[in-house]
């Protein structure tokens, strides 16, 4: 009888896991080239996908993340944000900064409407992109953090990471 309360539990534990998996934002680092020489530049893209038209998912609204990689081995020149939180033009209040060696912070937050963004954002896009230089031989991880994520309502909004790395 245990043996069967266990394995209950255990398959209704696996399905809600898969449900909550399967409507689950990512955030992903994905570096252009992941190789670059030494006094080269490498475009880092910060990717969200897994957004639907679901209320679960369905649009980003504002973003406050967090690029951590080795001041040793890379160094931050610019980041450039892209039109994903601003759908109709209206605009957007964004800003990037080291905030000490190797630690880049970016947010961003969005004018528009919640049903504009619900209506026009894309399931899959790139928030921003990161130009780093390679300064001396190694790899140097690229670890994203999440200081906040909200939806187009200004909900929190859970997400997965996916980093990456970079070889000089």
């Amino acid at each position: 009888m245990r043996n069967l309360v266990l394995s209950i539990s255990g398959l209704v534990a696996l399905s809600l896991g898969a449900a909550s998996a399967a409507n689950a934002v990512t955030i992903s680092v994905v570096p252009e080239q992941g190789t670059i020489q030494a006094g080269g530049t490498e475009v880092v893209d910060i990717v969200a996908s897994g957004l639907s038209d679901s209320a679960s998912a369905g649009a980003i609204g504002a973003y406050d993340l967090t690029l951590q990689f080795d001041p040793t081995l890379l160094s931050f020149n610019s980041t450039t944000f892209h039109s994903g939180l601003d759908v109709t033009g209206l605009g957007d209040l964004q800003s990037s900064g080291l905030q000490g060696a190797g630690l880049l912070e970016t947010f961003e937050v969005s004018f528009d409407t919640k049903e504009d963004l619900s209506a026009l954002q894309p399931n899959s896009f790139t928030l921003f992109s990161v130009a780093l230089t390679g300064l001396a031989a190694g790899t140097s991880a690229l670890d994203l953090g999440i200081t906040a994520l909200s939806d187009e309502s200004g909900n929190a909004l859970a997400a997965d990471v996916a980093n990456s790395s970079v070889n000089v």
